[in-house]
């Protein structure tokens, strides 16, 4: 499900982030102010994406994500230095200022990919299929994940290394092939 929930302190921040939701097609926003506020709010929605800033009341984002419904994803926009702070592979960043389209479009992907699987068996099992299919990929696959990976490093500012592993962990998240996420990140751009 689209559902935008929106946690910010400052409640002007998070209507700034719900116009451009909203801008880009986004209309099941909501706004708010605590980590209380924002775990209540998806307990009772079908899926989506939370959208906060590094610390949302007295909760850091961290502790919000570790007690949201499996069915959230999360995007966290930072400072620079707060984005030093942060290296959780299942968490997205984007470090302020980031453009309108930039937002949209990245709560497109995370949406898109969904939230990690919580049957963690399926994941490790995924991840090991992965490896032993690495080496029976053709070439034309190989071109494919290549720019599937250029593209995330040219538009989100990754290196090549971070940009392989958001393709294996959002592959892994949806109980894909790397090759599928390739695709579906090509595709969408």
């Amino acid at each position: 499900m689209d559902n935008v929930i929106i946690g910010f302190s400052d409640r002007e921040k998070g209507k700034l982030i719900k116009d451009i939701m909203v801008s880009g097609g986004y209309y099941n926003v909501d706004i708010c102010i605590s980590g209380d506020e924002i775990l209540r709010s998806t307990s009772h929605k079908a899926g989506g994406i939370v959208i906060c800033g590094y610390k949302v009341g007295s909760q850091l984002y961290r502790e919000i994500y570790e007690m949201l419904n499996g069915d959230f994803g999360m995007l966290v926009l930072l400072s620079r230095n707060q984005a030093e702070l942060v290296d959780d592979e299942d968490i997205f960043t984007l470090v302020l200022p980031v453009s309108k389209a930039d937002i949209i479009k990245t709560v497109g992907v995370i949406l898109s990919l969904g939230r990690k699987n919580p049957y963690t068996d399926a994941r490790l099992k995924n991840d090991a299929n992965e490896r032993e299919n690495k080496s029976k990929r053709s070439d034309d696959e190989k071109i494919t994940i290549e720019r599937a990976k250029l593209y995330l490093m040219n538009k989100y500012k990754l290196s090549e290394e971070a940009a392989h592993r958001f393709l294996q962990k959002s592959s892994m998240n949806k109980g894909l092939k790397m090759i599928d996420t390739a695709r579906i990140i090509l595709r969408d751009r």
